[in-house]
């Protein structure tokens, strides 16, 4: 792991869409997670699976994820890799240091260190670490609609029983999801989240919604646009949620929740430029990709830095 430590702080606006697809199933129906005002949401944790996926198939290690292809907690995880390293004897701040320098995904989103006690008991120093990198939970901007879309399975239910089983899944016919973030300088301190970590993070971001598109709820994502706010060294502020600053304007008039695709609206980013305009003594500089389908309302500001992840 580097030792170039992030040094100021940075927020993130990260859009993409779903069409015909369920962008985060609840725990108990496996529908479209939904507010009582009926807005539809998707929570962090998902977003930072799609990060934990992607690096992990870049060959990166992960903390939370699987051994050997299967599940297991926290305790099973740390006890294998240090197992792999040499290192079973490891515990303290020495054990907290090696986990860091190991797992991206400690170093970004944090980790309770909550081991169970068993064969071989930790002690890990601190128990808790928050990471730099955190997210709000996800909405989306549209007005979505929920579809149910009944099918049959091809096989039956028993060996008796010839014909396929009834199907039923929920799915949103379009949805554009917005996520917030903040990278704090200081937190990176303690989680030693360094600036590499912070790149590798935007490209997970870009790609990992992109790589999960390969399962059958998520085949209708599309990443549509990723700002990264970068502040000066030693400044004190943030916005806090760079989507309040994000609006939706219905081309021809559809109703939002007739829309199919990103060519049914214009996202208008006017409101988050007047207001980077007001504080621009405290930017050093905004970063942003962006899929060519997205229609602005008003251009791209010509002080953004592209990315260039996909040109």
């Amino acid at each position: 792991m580097s030792e170039d430590i992030l040094k100021s702080r940075r927020e993130i606006l990260f859009l993409y869409d779903i069409r015909m697809g369920n962008p985060n199933g609840d725990p108990d129906e496996n529908r479209p997670r939904q507010l009582p005002d009926g807005r539809f949401y998707v929570t962090d944790v998902r977003l930072k699976r799609f990060v934990r996926d992607y690096l992990a198939s870049q060959g990166y290690e992960i903390l939370v994820s699987h051994v050997d292809g299967k599940t297991t907690n926290l305790t099973g995880r740390v006890v294998d890799y240090l197992t792999k390293v040499n290192q079973d004897k490891a515990d303290g701040e020495e054990l907290v240091r090696i986990l860091l320098d190991a797992f991206v995904d400690a170093r970004l989103f944090g980790s309770s260190f909550a081991f169970k006690k068993g064969k071989r008991d930790f002690n890990p120093v601190p128990k808790t670490l928050t990471g730099s990198m955190q997210f709000n939970m996800g909405e989306v901007l549209n007005r979505a609609e929920e579809v149910q879309i009944n099918g049959t399975t091809t096989f039956g239910s028993d060996e008796d029983k010839t014909q396929g089983t009834f199907t039923e899944i929920n799915v949103l016919r379009y949805g554009l999801v917005a996520f917030s973030g903040i990278a704090n300088e200081h937190s990176a301190v303690l989680s030693r989240m360094s600036e590499s970590d912070y790149e590798l993070l935007l490209r997970a971001l870009w790609n990992g919604v992109r790589s999960a598109a390969n399962t059958r709820s998520k085949v209708g994502q599309v990443p549509r646009l990723l700002i990264s706010l970068e502040y000066k060294d030693g400044e004190e502020f943030q916005f806090g949620n760079l989507m309040d600053y994000v609006e939706l304007f219905a081309v021809d008039g559809k109703p939002e929740t007739a829309w199919a695709s990103p060519f049914d609206y214009f996202l208008d980013l006017s409101r988050l430029v007047e207001r980077l305009e007001v504080q621009k003594g405290r930017v050093a500089r905004v970063r942003y990709e962006r899929s060519l389908d997205i229609q602005l309302k008003s251009g791209i500001p010509e002080s953004w830095v592209p990315l260039k992840f996909d040109f």
